[in-house]
């Protein structure tokens, strides 16, 4: 990991990667739930349009349920093991790359039955769309997420800074609706980077600092919070 002086910065310690995963485990399996809940839903949902059966129906709307409830505890799980800040209308694009590669998904299956293709190129398809959609996801991740705490450490854009070398956090408005927010590594320039008001929340902020900050660590700067 490189710090934007050009030096690296010391890799996280096994210990904490261990806890995050561990905690992350659950996360990743309502992750599992939403994708198969969205991939019998578009397998379900394209036999409802091709060839409509009530079985078809119901199975599309357990899918969808499945999809969003696993999304929607995905978001709860995870909010428990990572506090993040992103970029603004980072959901609504994120929303918009994930509805258009499932309109890609469902013209190419669409295209398939229309030329009579194999059905198993259809399931390739459906497969090869709910990867290509996980993937887009993680991008979209890694490019609108500003600013970022773990038990790892802090992520300032896409530098991370393990904890064991975070002497301190920094929060200070910039400007009107702004606010910029810094970690201090050792031996290393100050990571900064401005974040918008409406983007941050302060009460998941200062109890993320609680839970995942090492004792001793808060915030300083023009603002500060109560950390528990």
């Amino acid at each position: 990991m490189r710090n934007i002086d050009g030096g690296f910065l010391a890799a996280p310690d096994q210990a904490s990667l261990q806890r995050r995963e561990q905690d992350v485990r659950k996360g990743k399996l309502a992750l599992m739930l939403a994708v198969v809940g969205g991939f019998v839903a578009l397998v379900a949902g394209y036999n409802v349009f091709a060839d409509f059966s009530p079985v078809s129906l119901v199975v599309t709307m357990f899918g969808l349920a499945a999809a969003v409830g696993g999304g929607v505890l995905t978001k709860h799980l995870m909010r428990a093991v990572r506090f993040r800040v992103h970029k603004p209308n980072a959901g609504l694009v994120g929303a918009a790359k994930l509805t258009g590669m499932v309109v890609v998904v469902l013209g190419f299956i669409a295209l398939v039955g229309a030329i009579e293709g194999p059905g198993a190129l259809r399931i390739v398809a459906i497969a090869v769309g709910c990867a290509a959609i996980a993937y887009v996801k993680s991008l979209h991740d890694q490019q609108w997420v500003l600013f970022e705490l773990d038990a790892v450490g802090v992520r300032i854009e896409r530098t991370v800074v393990p904890w064991r070398d975070v002497t301190r956090l920094t929060i200070d408005p910039v400007g009107p609706g702004m606010t910029r927010l810094g970690a201090v590594p050792v031996n290393a320039a100050p990571l900064y980077v401005a974040v918008q008001d409406s983007e941050l929340d302060q009460r998941h902020f200062a109890d993320a600092i609680g839970r995942f900050a090492p004792q001793g660590i808060q915030p300083v700067g023009g603002q500060s919070f109560p950390v528990n």
